[in-house]
């Protein structure tokens, strides 16, 4: 196991760096992991999961010239819409620096219902607190961000009662570790290309690195009908460890996100 002093020592240089060292840095920690849950793959191992098609809505509004708050919906669905699979609600408050370094906590609520192949026996929630850092960055004329996000995680359990029916248990605590890098390209005036790669690692309650979660990659067009809207669709790519083995998702994604206040420059 890593301790997390080795990630606090390394998104500290790269927002010292602001530049594209930090993506280095960052890959130096994080990518053996990917490759270690691929290398994995074996006898005894299984690859499943269903499309997904998800929904989300992105509200911003722009309380000063620094200060930001906002609220995601996200509306997911397995086996394209056949089967419901999670909700999820996202506050959250950003400070914005000098050096266009972004600070935010927020709080998510997510409700896991029963899907796909190994269903629960029945929904069970997740209460999820977490801090943020997004640094950005331009080359050329593409957008890059780089977020941080650790999540300290409060998720419900399943358990039988007397009369044999299941029922919400005891909350589990862990924390996780996010990486994204994403990159923003304009095609004109209107349109835009986006692409993001997005780590999850697993950090048991005293945060100690326990191993990979999950690796999404993501790629859609984007279009600005608004000065404070922008709708998206694209494919994001979703692989995810469960236990010995490995749940993959090809996924539809709709996003439509709508600035409240003036324009404020988001990615997502």
């Amino acid at each position: 196991m890593i301790p997390l002093s080795d990630f606090i020592q390394i998104s500290t240089l790269a927002l010292r760096s602001n530049s594209i060292c930090g993506i280095h840095m960052i890959r130096k920690l994080i990518f053996p992991f990917i490759f270690l849950a691929g290398g994995h793959l074996g006898f005894g191992q299984q690859i499943y999961g269903q499309p997904d098609a998800w929904f989300m809505l992105l509200n911003h509004y722009k309380l000063s010239e620094r200060w930001v708050v906002g609220n995601e919906w996200h509306v997911r669905r397995n086996d394209w819409l056949s089967q419901q699979e999670q909700l999820l609600i996202r506050p959250f408050a950003t400070f914005n620096t000098e050096s266009k370094v972004g600070l935010t906590a927020g709080y998510t609520y997510i409700k896991t219902s029963p899907y796909g192949e190994y269903p629960l026996p029945i929904a069970l929630p997740e209460h999820n607190v977490w801090e943020q850092i997004t640094i950005g960055q331009k080359i050329k004329n593409i957008t890059v961000s780089h977020r941080y996000r650790m999540e300290h995680r409060f998720r419900g359990t399943f358990m039988q009662n007397a009369a044999g029916d299941y029922v919400t248990g005891d909350y589990q605590f862990a924390n996780r570790f996010r990486y994204r890098i994403t990159t923003r390209k304009p095609l004109n005036e209107h349109f835009f290309v986006q692409a993001f790669d997005e780590v999850w690692l697993n950090f048991t309650d005293r945060f100690l690195l326990s191993g990979f979660d999950r690796n999404w990659f993501y790629a859609g067009l984007g279009w600005s009908y608004l000065p404070n809207a922008n709708v998206q669709l694209g494919y994001m790519h979703q692989w995810i460890q469960r236990g010995p083995n490995y749940e993959k998702h090809p996924t539809l994604q709709l996003v439509l996100q709508y600035d409240l206040a003036r324009k404020q420059e988001t990615i997502r």
